[in-house]
């Protein structure tokens, strides 16, 4: 079953492509991928696994304007297998985390960003 329709996302979400790295808590399962989308309380990216919703995971985000990553704590909120909508990529899934654990100063960073990608 593929998204419903309804947006429930507390804030605006932008079209940002970074590096970002997830590990899942208490594992050793780590993925290198990039964001699909990003906003100040989450990020969409693509994963090679599915991960079950309200699974706890670290979070990197690589900015390529700083060089410090933003690093929180977060849990899946959703995930779609992709071929669902699209047979290309059978294997992957868009996966949306919802950050719990994220400083103030790495939130204003977020939001700078989107704020200047909003202005283009």
């Amino acid at each position: 079953m593929g998204w419903g329709g309804i947006d429930t996302r507390r804030g605006v979400r932008v079209a940002f492509e970074c590096v970002v790295i997830v590990k899942k808590k208490e594992t050793s399962l780590v993925f290198r991928t990039q964001t699909e989308n990003i906003s100040a309380g989450g990020i969409c990216v693509i994963l090679e696994k599915g991960l079950l919703k309200n699974t706890p995971v670290e979070v990197e985000i690589l900015l390529s304007e700083d060089p410090i990553p933003v690093r929180c704590s977060g849990k899946v909120a959703w995930t779609i297998r992709r071929n669902e909508y699209a047979k290309k990529k059978p294997s992957q899934f868009d996966t949306g985390i919802e950050f719990t654990d994220i400083t103030d100063e790495d939130k204003a960073r977020l939001k700078r960003i989107i704020e200047e990608l909003l202005e283009y």
